[in-house]
């Protein structure tokens, strides 16, 4: 799918999550503390969302960004294609997001892969709500994970269990590409370190 097909397709998600959840612009706004005219800009396909603005809006629709660029409405499948899985670039930084986990998953479990490129770095504010658990396991590469004050540096093979109850940042500060993969489980919450 093509950016502009996907910002379409992203802005349609986002105001239907938005009215399903019985939200006005201005309401979504001040729980996302994004402004009414970049939300109406983005749900309008006239704006890129980076994937900061995107996690602040997911966090206040209480839904995940796979909910969104998965783009979810149809049923639930058992296989999905490579060429099939929705794929997302950040306009800010470069990051490329492919979701890899068939739409609406029986196990819960999403499968996301990531590509980072050299000197990117993506910044996640804390979930209020509805928090859940996630882990990312390198294949190439090296990043650095900051999960609040604690940084972790994450190689190929590397795991790291987390939950997104604060703020995470993913920072590739190598000269290279790196590669992961997330493993998110809904309803999974836990408490803080």
């Amino acid at each position: 799918m093509d950016q502009q097909k996907l910002d379409k397709a992203i802005g349609r998600r986002l105001k239907t999550l938005r009215m399903n959840a019985g939200m006005t612009l201005n309401e979504l706004a001040a729980r996302s503390g994004v402004s009414r005219a970049m939300i109406g800009r983005v749900e309008g396909a006239q704006s890129s969302a980076t994937a900061a603005l995107l996690n602040r809006l997911c966090a206040a629709l209480d839904v995940s960004l796979s909910d969104v660029v998965a783009l979810a409405e149809k049923p639930p499948e058992r296989l999905v294609r490579l060429a099939d899985q929705p794929q997302w670039r950040d306009p800010e930084s470069g990051y490329v997001r492919r979701h890899a986990s068939p739409t609406g998953a029986a196990s819960g479990i999403e499968v996301i892969v990531v590509d980072l490129p050299a000197g990117a770095r993506v910044s996640y504010s804390p979930w209020g709500r509805n928090a859940f658990t996630q882990q990312l396991l390198m294949l190439e590469g090296a990043i650095c994970v900051h999960i609040d004050a604690k940084t972790q540096r994450l190689r190929e093979g590397d795991c790291l269990d987390f939950d997104v109850m604060r703020s995470v940042i993913f920072e590739n500060d190598s000269k290279q590409p790196a590669r992961y993969v997330i493993v998110v489980r809904r309803g999974t919450a836990y408490g803080r370190e």
